[in-house]
């Protein structure tokens, strides 16, 4: 298994545990084939473009420094245009190719890589994208911003959950996870941002849809992150007074996600 992917494989959970993960996905993946049960033609041709896009894009690996590699997920990128709803149908449809075609990640453990890659990485990164754009940021820094931010998070909340299932030690899970998809982070950001820039340039209309502006769901994603950082050490396998720096660091991530989620919140009243 490589510790330092966000795909988690089958065999390596609980029933119970991966169980959870569709818990937690399965009303947001409701929602979204809700929404878009009357899209038009044009956002679904898109959609189709965009999957196609990144299931022959996630072929091609870059390296990365300590001896593994990386390929782009591009989830930021697909709610950017596509706006959450028709973004997460997107991104289910390649993450579901890539576990049957490819073997990156499990059926039984998709619920876990649905949440970590479309939710946290799409709903947030597109989230973080707008209310930047918003505030009059530059495409192309919101974007590269939006990238690396959302898949540090889902690699934040992939480390969790190994953790959870009682695979690794929580620091080591953590230490591995970031270090890696910091420069991951940073390639996809630079992607979702050259994109995003080009097609401003060339074709604006495609990030201008109201349907494509929407911050609560990631928001909404946001703040339950930054609860489960705040759980008591034994929920993650480690003994009350273990790696005190590491439960500090949870914490103060916890407390920001959460205070940034009400303070954006607030902001939109």
């Amino acid at each position: 298994m490589n510790l330092l992917a966000l795909h988690l494989p089958d065999g390596f959970m609980s029933a119970p545990l991966a169980l959870a993960g569709w818990v937690l996905a399965l009303p947001a993946l409701l929602w979204s084939f809700h929404q878009c049960r009357e899209g038009d033609d044009r956002e679904t041709t898109l959609a189709a473009l965009l999957a196609a896009f990144l299931f022959a894009a996630q072929t091609f690996h870059f390296p990365v420094p300590g001896g593994t590699s990386g390929h782009l997920v591009g989830a930021t990128l697909v709610v950017i245009l596509c706006g959450p709803a028709l973004g997460l149908v997107t991104l289910t449809a390649v993450v579901v190719l890539q576990a049957l075609v490819f073997g990156d990640g499990g059926l039984f453990t998709m619920g876990w890589n649905l949440s970590n890659m479309g939710l946290v990485s799409g709903f947030v990164g597109g989230s973080l994208y707008n209310m930047l754009r918003k505030r009059n940021a530059p495409s192309f820094g919101a974007a590269l911003l939006a990238g690396w931010s959302a898949t540090l998070l889902a690699a934040l909340c992939t480390g969790l959950e190994l953790a959870l299932a009682g695979l690794t030690p929580l620091p080591l899970s953590l230490s591995a996870m970031l270090s890696v998809q910091l420069f991951m982070g940073f390639g996809e950001g630079l992607v979702t941002a050259a994109t995003v820039s080009f097609l401003a340039r060339t074709r604006p209309q495609l990030l201008h849809s109201e349907k494509s502006r929407s911050i609560v769901p990631g928001l909404i994603v946001l703040t339950a992150v930054g609860l489960a950082t705040l759980a008591p050490p034994t929920v993650y396998g480690m003994e009350s007074g273990q790696y005190p720096g590491v439960l500090a660091y949870l914490g103060v991530v916890g407390v920001t996600l959460v205070a940034g989620a009400v303070l954006m919140l607030w902001g939109k009243r």
